[in-house]
């Protein structure tokens, strides 16, 4: 009787071992290999922020890219990326196993929109090159730089971008999914940062002080010469001078002109020419970069009241009208070289 109790034993065990390494294997089979083994499918798949692992094994599963969502979760907990799991656009494949899958996850491994933003772009240009990277529609943004993003500055009377000057130029990597109000949001967050970094938080007139930069930014893209550019219009905004800026004149025309401004562009009527207006026009016309607003801040210590760009770059300076006239003489007289 004993020995058929202990064979009777035996065998329950064995047969629990067996279904117990039919489970295991199961998990194996689960873990690491794929749905769709070779498949080259790519599936766009969004984790919103808050979500559960739980819920997004559910969602992996429905769209067919991993074999089980309970598995999905339980994994999860157990290497603890339930913990870490990064919100975004996944690109996943049916072909890749759970665990690189959640690899993935775990590195916050989020397909992204590489856009670059170079310094001087305005408004404008800074828009249709959002768009040309599929995000937002004319339509949309049309609405969204009509006014002020939170925390902007008021625009002045005149103004005609009041987000112009505040987005910041960079290389910008934006999640697959972002809207137009989140990527200029993210640019003028990416400007205060910037701008905390280099006044080192004292006290300015904000507006002021990158309408300046904006036009150093477009009168040289030379950080080496930013400074004394910058010196320039500073010292005309003390004495009272215009800054006769042709950068500004450009802007106020909103068109391309191709080589040298006429007398007849000098004269065009709007507050952002400063032949014809004193002091600085009622806002940026750019977006600058950050050697012009630095060079904005802190200004060169230099004398002069004019300045005169070459075709090859070269600056000339001069503290006195004569000195300019003599410098433009020069110029003409070397082919502006």
């Amino acid at each position: 009787m004993h020995r058929k109790v202990t064979k009777r034993f035996w065998w329950v065990v064995s047969l629990a071992a067996g279904g117990l390494l039919v489970g295991l294997l199961g998990i194996m089979v689960t873990l690491w290999v794929p749905k769709t083994p070779g498949s080259h499918m790519v599936r766009y798949v969004w984790v919103k922020p808050g979500q559960t692992a739980t819920d997004v094994g559910y969602t992996l599963a429905k769209e067919g890219i991993i074999r089980s969502a309970a598995a999905f979760a339980w994994l999860s907990r157990f290497n603890g990326l339930a913990r870490h799991l990064t919100s975004g656009v996944y690109r996943l494949s049916p072909g890749e196993t759970l665990v690189a899958i959640q690899q993935q996850m775990r590195a916050g491994d989020v397909v992204t929109i590489r856009v670059v933003i170079p310094e001087g772009f305005t408004v404008q240009q800074i828009v249709n090159r959002l768009i040309a990277h599929h995000i937002g529609s004319p339509a949309a943004f049309r609405t969204l730089v009509a006014k002020p993003l939170p925390g902007m500055p008021n625009p002045q009377p005149g103004v005609r971008d009041p987000l112009e000057g505040y987005l910041f130029p960079a290389t910008y990597q934006f999640p697959y999914n972002v809207t137009p109000r989140q990527a200029l949001e993210i640019m003028w967050q990416t400007f205060q940062e910037k701008v905390a970094a280099i006044s080192g938080g004292a006290r300015l007139n904000l507006g002021a002080w990158v309408t300046l930069a904006s036009i150093v930014q477009k009168e040289t893209p030379n950080a080496e010469s930013a400074p004394i550019i910058a010196a320039v219009f500073k010292n005309r905004l003390k004495v009272g001078m215009p800054l006769d800026s042709d950068a500004t004149v450009r802007y106020a025309l909103n068109h391309a002109v191709p080589g040298g401004l006429s007398l007849g562009d000098l004269t065009v009527a709007s507050p952002y020419n400063t032949y014809l207006h004193p002091g600085l026009p009622p806002g940026p016309i750019c977006n600058p970069g950050l050697s012009s607003l630095t060079a904005a801040l802190h200004p060169a210590t230099v004398p002069y009241l004019y300045f005169l760009t070459l075709r090859n770059g070269r600056v000339l300076y001069a503290t006195t009208y004569a000195e300019h006239l003599a410098n433009i003489a020069w110029a003409n007289q070397h082919g502006g070289e």
